[in-house]
């Protein structure tokens, strides 16, 4: 439900573009440091064996924040961003499976479109993600080696102000976890975030 409304309000905002009051230009800015919430939605499972019985692996839709920066000249941006929530494993038969922190630091490179209202954006990214510890159920900790993902990664602007603006956006993240006893998991996660941004 979260995913679906995110998507709505950047549907919206992209819907209702009118003509552009004198602030909303959006290209005149060559730095913007924004922070949003975040929805986390896991978008693949993979079928692993555990006590005995083999289904599917998922990783649990949760709420985060990130924060982040982009340089930008002319049409080209660079951003970088850190993202923080807590995903859960859960096994189709056996339940929960235990708990880690995902905290994905990412590289964008952006193309920026010429829009009246809505600066849009669109690109590649890398992301490097440290999945923390995995606590188990009964307790116990096991570490979670850091995995390497890319993707990509959409963004809208809505000009608020001349320096202040509503960012939304998404990003598709190709990315695997690897949960000790249990295998390599797919977790393909979409990200999307909704907050404000400081553009100078």
């Amino acid at each position: 439900m979260h995913a679906t409304a995110r998507v709505a309000v950047l549907a919206a905002l992209i819907v209702a573009c009118v003509p552009a009051p004198a602030h909303a230009g959006g290209s005149s800015w060559g730095m913007k440091l924004w922070a949003a919430s975040s929805y986390i939605a896991p978008l693949s499972e993979s079928d692993r064996n555990v006590g005995g019985v083999t289904a599917a692996v998922k990783g649990s839709n949760e709420m985060g924040y990130e924060f982040g920066v982009e340089f930008r000249k002319g049409a080209t941006g660079f951003a970088f961003d850190y993202l923080h929530s807590r995903q859960e494993l859960q096994h189709a038969s056996a339940g929960f499976l235990g708990s880690a922190d995902f905290k994905p630091i990412s590289a964008s490179l952006l193309l920026h479109l010429p829009t009246p209202v809505l600066d849009l954006a669109a690109g590649i990214t890398a992301s490097y993600v440290n999945w923390g510890d995995l606590q188990l159920s009964n307790g116990t900790t096991r570490p979670l080696d850091a995995k390497l993902g890319y993707g990509f990664t959409v963004v809208g602007d809505f000009a608020m102000s001349r320096s202040v603006a509503l960012t939304g956006g998404m990003r598709w993240l190709k990315l695997q976890a690897d949960p000790p006893g249990v295998g390599t998991v797919t977790v393909d996660p979409l990200v999307s975030h909704l907050g404000l941004a400081l553009r100078f």
